[in-house]
């Protein structure tokens, strides 16, 4: 005889990391992203919630506890009146399924009714991952995180393609259980339902250029979307040493390079409106002398800053700004013509204002070149080509939740110093915006977790 699944039962609950006070008259509800002061809860109310940080319950058993304390009629109806004050800080779960986690301020939950025949499929903007010791669902596009249970598996696994909300649910052990769960999680923004025949992610004018990971990015390098650590936490103090402010240069023959002069430059008005990208060279390359004074008047070390209580690491200032002085962006050059230098691969030393030359495989340099000239649709080889990468351990020691968008800000500033820099010499600049990033480790030597290609940048002569 076929053994009958129980039903699953649909509770609410506070996140752990909830406060629940009682404050005179007012009961304050507070976890990282939100706050709320109800007036007029009472101590039995007030405890009833804070017993919800530890342990899910019905609304139905919630009453029931009020009522057997002695709770009036009248405290019943307030009881209700809270939960539906607090609906955007509550947790939904569906035991031994799913548990529907708000991240997000405005984070209302309501359970979508499916009927059995309706198409669903899991969203395209949904990940899976681990989340400490659990399994979640995700989204750009949700304010919640659904928990997964180790039944809901079958039934996610079940959403790779549109299905049925009854083909679904085949083969789970509570087909009832499945659809109910199914309902969470469309609520919950992780499964997408057809309208019509159409799904909406596929006909939204908005929605149909995101890629998967530009919208993940997006959500997680702002405030808002998700409920992780954000800003300068300094996570890694005492645990991992900050990577120095200086990269100890590699090994290799040194080539000094040229420091220009004081001298009268355009100014900045017509510098700006001379500006663009340039991808049509003169006949002769551009000069060491040129490329000395382009690197020292944009990227070099101007001088070195200690640590102290705010900042406990090693900085630098130079000619560009960096968010939180942490500049972690690294020069090396593939150098094709460059008239007083030979073709290479260089690093450049900010600190030292040279260049050291570096071993390397001559395919992997000319691939690294023609890389560039399909990023500039086959418009020009480049005469000297700047591979911008970053140490990222410099800014993801500080920065957490946005190291990475820190890292592309910078690459952007330096790109308009190079931009502005390059138009007041006479030279031709033109900013890559892309780039073969495990090329470019392997032509440097580098380990392309610790520090590889965010930028490319080209240079010849106007």
């Amino acid at each position: 005889m076929t053994a009958v699944a129980a039903p699953v039962t649909a509770a609410v609950a506070l996140r752990p990391d909830a406060d629940v006070r009682l404050h005179g008259d007012v009961t304050v509800i507070a976890h990282p992203f939100r706050r709320v002061a109800v007036r007029g809860l009472g101590p039995r109310i007030t405890a009833l919630l804070a017993g919800l940080r530890d342990r899910p319950a019905t609304v139905e058993h919630l009453v029931d506890r009020l009522a057997v304390d002695g709770g009036s009629s009248a405290e019943i109806a307030t009881l209700y009146l809270a939960l539906a004050r607090l609906d955007d800080m509550l947790v939904h779960t569906l035991d031994g399924l799913v548990r529907v986690v708000p991240v997000t301020r405005e984070a209302a939950f309501e359970p979508r009714a499916l009927a059995p025949t309706d198409k669903v499929r899991l969203s395209r903007f949904a990940v899976v991952r681990r989340h400490g010791s659990l399994l979640v669902l995700e989204s750009p596009l949700a304010r919640h995180r659904v928990e997964l249970g180790s039944e809901a598996m079958p039934l996610v696994a079940a959403l790779a393609g549109p299905v049925t909300v009854v083909e679904a649910s085949r083969g789970l052990p509570a087909v009832a259980d499945a659809h109910q769960a199914l309902g969470y999680l469309a609520g919950a923004g992780m499964v997408d339902v057809a309208v019509d025949g159409d799904f909406p992610e596929d006909t939204d004018p908005a929605l149909r250029p995101w890629d998967f990971h530009d919208l993940l990015f997006h959500s997680r390098s702002r405030l808002g979307r998700f409920d992780g650590e954000f800003g300068a936490t300094f996570r890694f103090l005492g645990e991992l040493e900050p990577e120095p402010a200086i990269k100890p240069p590699p090994h290799g023959r040194v080539v000094p390079l040229q420091r220009p002069q004081p001298t009268e430059l355009p100014p900045l008005d017509a510098v700006l409106e001379a500006r663009r990208s340039v991808r049509d060279y003169a006949p002769e390359p551009p000069t060491a002398a040129q490329l000395g004074e382009l690197l020292y008047r944009s990227a070099r070390v101007k001088g070195l800053l200690e640590p102290n209580d705010s900042m406990p690491y090693e900085a630098s200032a130079r000619p560009y700004p960096g968010g939180g002085a942490t500049y972690e962006l690294e020069l090396y050059l593939v150098v094709r013509r460059c008239d007083g230098l030979d073709a290479g691969v260089y690093y450049y030393d900010p600190l030292g204002h040279h260049l050291v030359e570096l071993a390397h495989r001559a395919g992997d340099a000319e691939a690294a070149l023609a890389t560039a000239h399909q990023a500039t649709a086959g418009a020009v080889v480049p005469d000297v080509l700047i591979i911008v990468t970053a140490r990222f351990r410099r800014v993801s020691w500080k920065y957490a939740g946005m190291a990475y968008a820190t890292v592309l800000k910078n690459v952007g500033v330096l790109y308009q110093t190079f931009y502005l820099v390059a138009t007041a010499m006479g030279l031709a600049p033109c900013g890559l915006g892309s780039g073969d990033a495990d090329l470019s480790a392997r032509l440097l030597g580098l380990d392309w977790v610790a520090e590889s290609s965010v930028g490319e940048f080209l240079i010849g002569r106007a």
